[in-house]
């Protein structure tokens, strides 16, 4: 029934909802939907043969096969006792075709308003594609639901993974974006350290020294109260979990907390976390401290004895800081507020004494040698503590302008179609940053494309009217801008990585499973057209390419269809 390496011809066709499969031998076609209908843990397949009936056979390794009459058309229904359990699957009686087919079109109506709810229409259709469904499909379905693809099989919730997934929905699905940041706050310790990752419904994940995690939720918490407006979200009450803390031998541990009797409201959540990066403390360099990786987690050796340094995280804290200060007004924290500001300034401040003639550096390893320096013998040049000291307004403008174009004149090459992570990869040499340098160079995070690290530098980009450059690296970052004989990925959803390594040029990596389509969406909505919710307004600032005459966006609601009509006149808004 399925494409398979028969001779056979066979005709696949993906969309958000559903999948189906024509295959033709001889006289006889046979058409296969597949789909999952929300709200039941069950999957349906409706076969359509024209032809000659014939008989389909079902067959599992270790079990008995199962044969079907086909002479018309069957209806295949597959659950499972338990989760994890093998499917069991029934032949449907002729009586649930008609109600099948409802079912098929509610699952294809509810997918359609969840990802295609927000259109846009551009000179560049491939743009238009992706956006236009494929986008928060990937966030929505793979990220937030399924959580797992078939590069990478699990199933787990990241606590720094699906946070920053959901700030793609803030505009269209706020729900969703709100459930996951309660879900969040019920994975984080007394202490304010939270769950690197963990899996459901026990909650069994793994307690680590990670720098960065919980740092997301306050920023998401920032996210969401600019966008929406109201702070009733940050009055709900989320208990808290219990475990051991980690002791000074231990880098991570595997366990199943225990529930506190403690609980905290959302407000006081983000508070803990911000406050527990506080109380880590900084390093030599006033930089804070990276532990066992920041954002890239493959860096887990360049702090791992608690002296390791990390300029993209000081940009990042210090972002948090001065917006989440905002937040602590608004509660009545006010001196809270004013304590924050004061910290995102003088770590900001760190950050930009951290030059190094072009661009800032990415750290310092726990001996206090650099990590990002022109004179280091790999990881010159990190294009992530570039892109985030645009989003910085304490960052040195003239640095950090400086500092991403030579981030996009080293890192992107534009006839390959790639954005590295850094340049060069780590191969040999005496420093050691931990588990990345197991990476072929040129693959994954050490020095491929890492997708996620690609739209940071065209969001870059756009935030210092460097739009050119923005767009084209969006352009490039696309499966559909890529040569498929080359590429060997799927083409219309965006992969992890994009492999660098001049033997595999332009090989996609792992696809569906990345943060990055969030990411992404998020650029071109708000970066690119510059559609952006303050408070529960809508306001514009587009960045169009100067080759764009213009574009149009549709946005659907309950209550209204919202048509927004821009075209470049020569005027200056």
């Amino acid at each position: 029934l399925f494409s398979d390496a028969d001779g056979f011809k066979c005709t696949v066709t993906y969309a958000p909802g559903y999948a189906r499969w024509e295959k033709k031998w001889g006289r006889r076609v046979v058409a296969t939907t597949a789909f999952i209908p929300m709200g039941d843990n069950a999957r349906y397949l409706i076969i359509v043969l024209d032809g000659p009936p014939c008989e389909l056979v079902h067959s599992i390794i270790g079990q008995e096969e199962t044969r079907y009459h086909l002479a018309d058309q069957i209806i295949l229904y597959s659950d499972s006792d338990q989760p994890g359990s093998a499917l069991r699957t029934w032949l449907l009686p002729k009586a649930a075709e008609k109600e099948t087919k409802l079912l098929l079109n509610r699952t294809v109506m509810y997918w359609n308003r969840c990802v295609s709810s927000l259109k846009i229409h551009t000179p560049n259709q491939k743009l238009d594609d992706y956006i236009n469904g494929w986008a928060l499909y990937q966030v929505i379905a793979c990220r937030l639901f399924g959580r797992t693809s078939r590069y990478q099989n699990g199933g787990a919730y990241g606590f720094r993974d699906q946070l920053q997934d959901v700030c793609a929905v803030i505009l269209t699905a706020p729900e969703l974006c709100e459930a996951q940041i309660r879900r969040a706050c019920s994975r984080q310790f007394e202490e304010g350290d939270v769950q690197h990752w963990w899996h459901p419904p026990e909650g069994k994940g793994v307690r680590t020294r990670v720098s960065d995690d919980l740092l997301w939720l306050p920023y998401v918490l920032c996210e969401y109260f600019e966008a929406r407006g109201g702070t009733r979200l940050f009055t709900e009450t989320v208990p808290y979990i219990r475990s051991r803390v980690l002791d000074c031998r231990e880098r991570e541990r595997y366990e199943l907390p225990e529930m506190s009797e403690r609980s905290g409201t959302v407000y006081e959540h983000a508070v803990r976390a911000i406050e527990q990066v506080l109380h880590r403390g900084a390093g030599a360099h006033g930089l804070p401290l990276m532990g066992t990786g920041d954002w890239n987690d493959g860096m887990d050796l360049v702090g791992a004895e608690g002296k390791g340094e990390s300029v993209w995280l000081a940009w990042f804290f210090s972002h948090v800081l001065k917006r989440f200060s905002s937040i602590c007004d608004c509660m009545g924290d006010g001196v809270r507020g004013e304590e924050y500001r004061r910290h995102a300034k003088k770590f900001a401040d760190a950050a930009n004494a951290a030059w190094d003639g072009a661009w800032f550096l990415r750290g310092y390893y726990d001996d206090g040698s650099t990590l990002g320096s022109r004179h280091d013998a790999s990881c010159q040049l990190d294009s992530i503590a570039q892109s985030f000291a645009a989003l910085n307004e304490h960052a040195d403008l003239e640095k950090t302008r400086t500092a991403v174009k030579s981030a996009v004149e080293r890192l992107f090459h534009r006839s390959a179609n790639i954005v590295q992570l850094f340049d060069p990869p780590f191969d040999k040499g005496e420093k050691d940053p931990g588990y990345i340098r197991g990476y072929v160079p040129g693959v994954r995070e050490n020095g491929g494309q890492y997708t996620h690290a690609a739209v940071w530098l065209a969001m870059a980009c756009f935030r210092l009217n460097m739009t050119g450059d923005g767009s084209a690296i969006l352009n490039a970052i696309l499966p559909a801008s890529h040569d498929s004989e080359i590429y060997r990925a799927e083409p219309y959803v965006l992969p992890a990585d994009v492999y660098s390594n001049p033997e595999h040029l332009g090989r996609g990596g792992w696809s569906w499973y990345t943060g990055a389509a969030g990411w992404y969406y998020r650029t071109v909505v708000h970066e690119l057209l510059g559609l952006k919710l303050k408070s529960g307004r809508l306001f514009l600032d587009p960045r169009l390419p100067e080759q764009w005459p213009g574009c149009s966006v549709t946005w659907r609601t309950e209550k209204m269809t919202l048509r927004i009509e821009m075209e470049r006149t020569g005027e200056k808004a």
